[in-house]
């Protein structure tokens, strides 16, 4: 007996594709309510809500009175100063405004790159008019700040519309090829956007097992192993893009010492990977900026004494940052910065610095 072949026509056409659509929007409708139910997001929520026009997306702001007689402090920073959901009573910065009895403001945008925090102080400066700056800098700044770079990388790769500074101007792009397209979808669907975060997962798990011959742009950097070693390989053809990028930090630091006018500037280090923080030296050397650079090493030195100080996610818990903030109040007074005699600070026993 013959088998009947199945007709595809207009209608079973239009069929198939009702049945996508109604599957689509009820799977998307679950991924809400799951998120609702165990997450506390609104159901209605979505990636529009955390769009800021000129910055790429929203960072955590503390604002003090900008008309006060106090030592006004300004610092801007990424994930490291946004706190990941750390008390604003136990962050690093909280230290610092107990013991210089100061008025804090404080933006930090996790995943932000160096044109971000200058765009931040470009905007805040003239409001705060502050006494001193701080910026909060992390080895990623160098693959944030370079679209070519970022997007060759599975592991620093923040998958959002950022500003990109490039020929000598300000552009926004999504770190991917294909972005307008997954912009679009998962600006307004939370269920691509949880696929094409699983996407890079996947991506970025694959590249750490070497499987497929797929690389990502940190490889290529962290062969040097230091800021030396990287200098003399930044003519080979493979490290074009990341001379790009670090010529594109250095002229946004620069920026930064401009806008901040006779304010000071003091930076430093959430990190200390190299050739990141080797090349962080040699920039903020140049631009006469102090920097402090031993942030890593006092939270490693306070954890061999069997304190825990650093979640999985390499950022600092409760504890690191009360750490950070003590080992900061110590050399922003070596700099000559003080208003208390940091007696609480050098009475605390487990420190030695």
């Amino acid at each position: 007996m013959a088998r009947k072949s199945i007709k595809f026509t207009k209608k079973t056409a239009i069929q198939l594709l009702l049945i996508l659509v109604v599957g689509f929007f009820v799977i998307e409708a679950g991924v809400r309510c799951y998120e609702k139910l165990f997450f506390h997001i609104p159901f209605f929520k979505s990636l529009k809500d955390y769009h800021e026009p000129l910055l790429g997306w929203k960072g955590k702001e503390i604002w003090g009175d900008p008309a006060t007689k106090k030592f006004k402090i300004f610092i801007i920073g990424d994930s490291f100063t946004d706190g990941m959901g750390i008390p604003e009573k136990s962050m690093y910065y909280a230290g610092l405004k107990n013991e210089f009895d100061a008025e804090l403001f404080v933006y930090g945008g996790t995943g932000y790159g160096t044109l971000q925090q200058y765009l931040v102080l470009k905007r805040y400066y003239n409001q705060i008019r502050p006494d001193l700056i701080i910026l909060q800098v992390c080895s990623n700044d160098f693959l944030n700040n370079s679209w070519e770079v970022e997007r060759k990388s599975f592991l620093n790769n923040n998958q959002m519309v950022r500003p990109y500074w490039q020929d000598e101007g300000i552009i926004y792009r999504y770190p991917r090829w294909w972005g307008g397209l997954r912009v679009a979808l998962s600006v307004n669907s939370r269920l691509f956007y949880r696929f094409f975060n699983q996407l890079e997962k996947l991506n970025a798990w694959l590249v750490k097992k070497h499987y497929f011959g797929m690389q990502t742009i940190e490889e290529t950097i962290e062969r040097q192993k230091s800021f030396e070693d990287l200098k003399a390989t930044l003519k080979a053809a493979d490290y074009a893009d990341i001379k790009a990028s670090l010529d594109t930090t250095d002229y946004l630091i620069t920026q930064i010492k401009d806008a901040a006018a006779s304010t000071p500037v003091i930076a430093f280090a959430a990190n200390d990977q190299e050739p990141y923080l080797g090349a962080f030296r040699d920039i903020f050397a140049k631009k006469n900026i102090p920097f402090i650079d031993g942030v890593p090493w006092f939270i490693r030195r306070q954890e061999a004494t069997g304190t825990k100080l650093i979640f999985e996610n390499l950022h600092w818990n409760e504890k690191g940052h009360e750490m950070v903030g003590i080992f900061l109040t110590k050399e922003l007074y070596r700099l000559g910065y003080y208003k208390k005699t940091l007696k609480s600070v050098n009475q605390t026993p487990a420190l030695k610095i």
